[in-house]
């Protein structure tokens, strides 16, 4: 797991993930299927620091998932205070001694050393500082990543192990969770979503953006600027807009006590939107239709936000809108990692045959791996399905399942049934993981 599992840019700097099943949390009543299920980002399995895999009552074996949609990487350092609580920012301090070093403006560095130390996101049981460092003084920088760019190898060339990296970025091989913190923030800052129709249309150019998509933007101007009216398309500011009720999630009100912040969350950009399906908070709603269909109604639940009135607008203007935020407010680099929004690939972990996602090879795979060739059934990693790693996914692939099951067969190929891992064969399958 990285920081860019959970903020892919052709996600919209959030994750890609969210067709997995395996995305899903049960919500405050913790049971699975019920309507206030939340669709967050797949993490780890709870485990020991040695390495011990632990039963967490709720997803083990699976991995665990947060309980939140996670929010964008792209153009956060606009934002005083970063997650949908805002727990981070705006001031920085070092998580190793408690010193304040940023008093504002540190939102990014704040965010950016707490996953890698939660034991559901990044880290084990009992994570901290120390394994941190003692795992990046020993393994190599992006050894599981493909496609990487030109600069990311000159810098490996010439630093190959991270005590270089950090000896040549802060003058000393010292890793520190600051400096961590200070080199994750830095990057995200040059992650600057400007060059969209929108923007290209403000600078003059009259073709910048269809008509359509004008139209769209003066209705939005009319409707949603309250909320969405700065550079960045979002103002940041808490709010409680009733897309769930308060009691499920406190929000805002987890940081700050005070009882006017009880269910609000933080009023994102719109920048990108469109590559950020699903959403809100909570993932509860699946496309921007829904969204501006919750938006024209007033909002869900109660008690919300005085701005969130009802729009009553009428389908043509909703059509309007949403073209302008899904199509104008798209910068193309984003969506097609671009630079600076390009990225390494990393190779995805899985087990052999494990067709359905669960974690374990059984009658089961065999059936999904049936139905996703005779049905209609999906499967959301192709290499797991190629159970005998021919790099094609076809009728021999749920025999091989099923010899190994029933027929005494060897494992099937690395990563076998019995162990989990990134695929050692180049093929053209891919993998959601």
């Amino acid at each position: 797991i990285s920081c860019g599992s959970c903020h892919a840019p052709e996600g919209g700097g959030s994750d890609l993930r969210t067709d997995d099943p395996r995305s899903l949390h049960p919500g405050f009543d913790g049971f699975f299927g019920t309507p206030d299920d939340v669709i967050g980002s797949i993490g780890v399995v709870l485990q020991s620091c040695a390495g011990q895999m632990i039963d967490d009552g709720v997803f083990y074996p699976n991995r665990q998932v947060t309980r939140r949609r996670s929010q964008s990487s792209v153009g956060a350092g606009y934002h005083p205070r970063v997650f949908w609580d805002g727990r981070a920012g705006p001031e920085f301090t070092d998580p190793e001694t408690g010193v304040e070093l940023i008093p504002n403006g540190g939102a990014l560095e704040a965010q950016a050393v707490g996953p890698i130390v939660s034991m559901v996101e990044m880290g084990c049981e009992t994570s901290g500082w120390d394994g941190v460092r003692m795992k990046l003084m020993s393994v190599t920088p992006l050894a599981l990543a493909t496609d990487l760019g030109d600069d990311l190898i000159d810098a490996l060339v010439l630093f190959g192990d991270y005590p270089a990296l950090f000896d040549n970025a802060f003058g000393d091989s010292e890793i520190t969770a600051t400096r961590i913190a200070y080199a994750i923030a830095s990057y995200e800052r040059t992650l600057v979503p400007d060059r969209t129709p929108f923007d290209f249309f403000n600078e003059g150019n009259p073709d910048g953006m269809t008509p359509n998509q004008q139209q769209g933007m003066l209705l939005f101007i009319d409707n949603c600027l309250p909320c969405h009216g700065t550079p960045a398309l979002g103002d940041g500011i808490f709010r409680n807009i009733g897309v769930r009720p308060i009691f499920e999630d406190e929000g805002h009100f987890e940081v700050t006590g005070n009882p006017v912040n009880l269910g609000q969350f933080k009023t994102p950009s719109l920048r990108n939107a469109g590559l950020r399906a699903p959403y809100f908070h909570n993932g509860g709603k699946v496309d921007l239709d829904e969204v501006l269909a919750f938006y024209n109604g007033g909002g869900d639940f109660e008690p919300n936000d005085p701005l969130m009135d009802p729009l009553n607008l009428p389908n043509g203007s909703l059509a309007q809108i949403k073209d302008f935020v899904e199509n104008g407010l798209t910068d193309s680099r984003v969506e097609f990692g671009l630079p600076p929004f390009d990225h390494p690939t990393m190779q995805p972990f899985f087990v052999r045959g494990d067709s359905n996602n669960d974690g374990s090879v059984d009658i089961s795979d065999a059936v999904s791996s049936l139905d996703f060739l005779f049905g209609d059934g999906e499967i959301f990693c192709e290499d797991a399905n190629d159970a005998n790693d021919d790099g094609g996914i076809d009728i021999a692939d749920p025999v091989a399942v099923l010899s190994r099951l029933f027929g005494g067969a060897e494992p099937l190929p690395l990563p076998s049934d019995v162990s989990f891992g990134p695929d050692p064969t180049f093929d053209l399958l891919s993998c959601l993981n």
